[in-house]
């Protein structure tokens, strides 16, 4: 895996500010792997999501910093993950095409990628996202549309689905101190990636505007120095950022 270097992560930032989520992970991929854009689209969910937990630990370490609104009391809590216990190996997933038999009929099905998750964010409700993915990663010909297809089978179809890639949907279980009230949250690790992305990117404007105004630098060659470097100069100027 590729580290972007300072002007790197910085161009990424600026590059992926206007993208959704779906396209947002996959230029953060594209900026660490060798792979085509192309192919990291085809990557399935909880492979790419992986892959995105392990950039995280690469750039900002193993610790995740995280907070919820208790849905019944409102009560904020705080809470720490590490990626190093989320993630479940890759060798995990099943790989692909998935064969299941059920109520006696066989389906054989491909796990969900991006191009998936595109088309399932244009549909206003979970029954309808569940039948548009089954029918985008069905393989089989000649079998009943998902959208006529008992509620019972498609939800049987989807929990097989997501035990196949087991990263794809990583529940956290919370439980309030306030009112003792226990529930899951997915981890989103892509929003908790670009988060610390657009900190870190906010930060390394800062430092450029300090030294610049110090010393007169051009952009690029702060950018080309150490952040130990960076830091060094920033205080012998006196011009340490206030972040």
């Amino acid at each position: 895996m590729h580290r972007p270097t300072a002007s790197e992560l910085l161009t990424l930032w600026e590059r992926a500010s206007g993208e959704d989520s779906i396209d947002r992970a996959l230029t953060l991929l594209s900026a660490c792997y060798a792979e085509s854009r192309e192919e990291l689209e085809r990557l399935t969910i909880g492979r790419r999501d992986a892959r995105l937990m392990h950039v995280y630990e690469r750039l900002f370490g193993p610790a995740i910093e995280a907070f919820a609104e208790c849905p019944q009391c409102r009560e904020r809590l705080e809470y720490s993950l590490s990626t190093r216990e989320l993630a479940v190996p890759a060798t995990v997933a099943t790989k692909t095409p998935l064969e299941m038999d059920v109520d006696g009929t066989y389906y054989r099905l491909r796990l969900p990628d991006s191009s998936d998750l595109r088309a399932v964010s244009q549909c206003g409700d979970e029954a309808s996202a569940r039948r548009t993915l089954l029918q985008k990663c069905m393989e089989n010909e000649n079998l009943q549309q998902p959208d006529q297809l008992p509620e019972s089978t498609v939800n049987e179809i989807a929990a097989r689905l997501a035990q196949a890639d087991p990263n794809a949907e990583i529940l956290i279980a919370l439980s309030c101190c306030a009112c003792r009230f226990n529930w899951q949250v997915i981890l989103d690790i892509e929003k908790f990636l670009w988060v610390k992305i657009g900190a870190m990117a906010r930060r390394l404007l800062r430092e450029v505007h300090a030294l610049a105004r110090a010393y007169g630098w051009r952009e690029h060659d702060i950018l080309a120095l150490s952040a130990v470097r960076r830091q060094a100069y920033l205080e012998m100027a006196g011009a340490w950022p206030t972040f």
